[in-house]
């Protein structure tokens, strides 16, 4: 799993909390969770029991906790907002952090290609265009060759 911070771990603690609290005071056993929820009693499990490195990435760990809470008759959209707004934060935090880093990089790549196109281009025109001067040389020998076998 990607690593969380210390807020949103904290804040998943909170959730898990509740949700298995709730869970417990209706009496529903993980195993109807899950079939209902189409989420594996071992994820359900994690999370409960707070096993977070257990657990894929936040994204679905969002999925998870909304269904969950949806299941137990809470506002599944709710839970999932308030863990799902300290990801975003955090991860727009670091995508700024890493084009910054992206812009750096970008420039010499696209020297690079057009190095390459320039060179693939001369490349071209050569092949399809030998030069002039060789064929050129060849045409006279070529015609005073004919005519001496004309001649004879």
């Amino acid at each position: 799993m990607t690593l969380l911070n210390q807020a949103q771990v904290e804040q998943l603690k909170e959730i898990t909390t509740q949700l298995r609290q709730v869970r417990q005071e209706k009496s529903i056993c993980i195993e109807e969770i899950a079939a209902q929820t189409l989420i594996r009693a071992g994820v359900l499990q994690a999370l409960e029991e707070q096993r977070f490195e257990e657990l894929p990435e936040p994204i679905f760990i969002q999925g998870f906790i909304r269904r969950y809470g949806d299941a137990l008759g809470l506002d599944g959209n709710a839970l999932s907002h308030t863990l799902i707004s300290n990801v975003v934060r955090q991860d727009s935090h670091n995508d700024h952090k890493n084009s910054d880093n992206k812009s750096n990089t970008y420039i010499p790549l696209v020297l690079t290609y057009i190095l390459l196109l320039v060179a693939a281009s001369t490349g071209l025109l050569y092949i399809l265009n030998p030069p002039q001067i060789a064929s050129e040389s060849l045409t006279p020998e070529v015609n005073g060759q004919h005519s001496m076998v004309s001649n004879q």
